[in-house]
């Protein structure tokens, strides 16, 4: 069992993080029966110590229960699939990612041409691969599709697939959240969770069940995600239904609609952004109607600051512009500017010459570094090939260090019409996933907004959870309008 389960997380951890589908699919390799042995469980822990660092929660958290035998069967969670309709393709799934799958389909046999696109065709060639591996032809890549055509890829001599992490922890589309959501449905889901407290004896606050999505709702919304292993957001999404579903059953009770809602995001209205920049607020609040419906912290530029960066002389740290913009595009950027962000976010990284190269979206391999590097002509000079190694010596398999993190929010001046230079965006380092986990309702403090997202050169800092977390309440969407106010302002509600 050793070899294969350290072999398996040795090679998923190459990008610096483990996931609740990389120690599952570890384990499904290792205990072929299901069954853990004293010898096993003694292994597993000396795996757990040797990888706790790059472990999330929720998959350490599995692995231990595992350990303790009594972990049950993982929901099988959709990964990748094609974007639904009216949703940007790039936001739902990375292209990085479709040209990755695209590349294994191929290698499993069926072809696939390799575009970053997953539309028609990918899906039939999908299909085509679940057939061939006795798994049911959805034509959507989830956990068990994944575990079966790794399995497939490593008897063939080929390398697994590894997605960027961001690909499995964005949520699912999203049934409620607090303050929206079909009040049937919430009210289908409060039933269900009072249910499953009693029927387990789980001891959770029993809920009205109004179909009210307030906090208690969301409260024992993250109760439920820890028991099921999924991320504690404290959204009503697919997965959450998907895995209630087996223990509502086991109680012979109604299950959960399973489908994602008509509208996205769960809201039915417009909301409106105000970011307040002063250091005693440092928050965007959330509105609509005039009622706030969440926090966030947020940072923006150092209010006075007028200086050229050191490192960047094209670069100048000032403060973020008052001003009301509409949310034009969110999706991953790449700039001229910034050496370390020539490379988009999530793309896949090899040697070649002793040289590194990079793949994004269309599936064409290109150097970054070295005398045929495409940034070879640009000001500043692009990074050495040491700029992208991790502090090992070795290269991740997927590139994680751009400047503005794994998305972007581009935003319009409504009074000019004008794209804007500042951006709302994430700090690159707070993707890991020890530090994409941290409970970040504590950066509603100035402080702790502060020391946590740092000021920027002018654009608006977020930390990456919060900002998929906005993007799948529908707050952050194109045409939801953002408001910076000046420095010293306070909120008037």
């Amino acid at each position: 069992m050793q070899e294969s389960l350290l072999s398996s997380l040795r090679f998923f951890a190459q990008d610096g993080d483990l996931d609740i589908e990389d120690v599952d699919h570890a384990a499904q390799i290792a205990l072929e029966d299901g069954r853990i042995s004293p010898n096993e469980a003694m292994e597993l822990r000396g795996a757990i110590e040797r990888y706790r660092a790059q472990l999330d929660p929720q998959a350490l958290r599995y692995l231990e229960d595992l350990v303790a035998g009594r972990a049950p069967q993982l929901v099988n969670r959709t990964l990748l699939a094609p974007a639904p309709r009216g949703r940007e393709k790039e936001l739902y799934a990375p292209r990085a990612d479709v040209v990755a799958l695209q590349e294994r389909i191929a290698w499993l046999g069926v072809a696939c041409a390799i575009d970053g696109d997953f539309g028609p065709a990918t899906t039939a060639a999908l299909k085509q691969v679940q057939q061939n591996l006795g798994l049911p032809a959805t034509g959507l890549l989830d956990s068990r599709t994944l575990s079966r055509m790794n399995r497939a890829l490593g008897e063939a001599g080929r390398p697994a697939l590894d997605l960027n992490p961001r690909a499995r922890i964005r949520p699912d589309a999203v049934i409620a959240v607090k303050g929206a959501g079909d009040r049937a449905r919430v009210k289908a889901l409060q039933v269900a969770l009072n249910a499953i407290s009693t029927g387990f004896k789980l001891g959770w606050p029993a809920l009205a069940e109004d179909g009210a999505f307030g906090g208690k709702t969301e409260e024992v919304v993250r109760l439920a995600q820890a028991l099921v292993y999924l991320p504690a957001t404290g959204l009503f999404d697919t997965s959450l239904a998907q895995a209630l579903n087996p223990l509502l059953k086991k109680l012979g009770l109604t299950p959960l609609d399973e489908r994602a809602p008509t509208s996205g995001g769960g809201h039915d209205g417009r909301v409106e952004l105000h970011f307040y920049p002063g250091r005693h607020q440092l928050k965007v609040y959330v509105l609509k109607g005039g009622k706030v419906l969440d926090v966030y912290g947020m940072v923006g530029g150092e209010e006075g600051a007028d200086r050229v960066s050191s490192s960047n002389p094209n670069v100048r740290y000032s403060e973020t512009p008052a001003g009301r913009y509409r949310i034009e595009e969110i999706s991953p950027h790449a700039s001229g500017t910034w050496p370390r962000s020539y490379v988009p976010y999530g793309s896949e990284l090899r040697l070649v010459d002793d040289e590194v190269q990079y793949r994004a979206g269309d599936g064409v391999w290109r150097f970054a570094t070295g005398p045929r590097s495409e940034f070879i002509r640009r000001d500043p000079p692009p990074m050495t090939r040491s700029g992208y190694l991790n502090p090992d010596g070795s290269l991740p398999r997927t590139y994680a260090g751009n400047d503005f993190g794994h998305l972007r929010v581009y935003l319009r001046d409504l009074a000019t019409g004008r794209l804007q230079t500042h951006m709302v965006h994430p700090i690159p380092d707070l993707e890991q996933n020890t530090k994409y986990w941290a409970d970040t309702r504590a950066l509603t403090s100035p402080s702790v907004a502060l020391a946590t997202l740092r000021y920027s050169h002018g654009c608006e800092h977020i930390h990456p959870r919060d900002l998929d977390e906005m993007t799948a309440k529908g707050y952050v969407a194109p045409g939801v309008i953002f408001v910076v106010h000046s420095y010293d302002d306070e909120p008037a509600m």
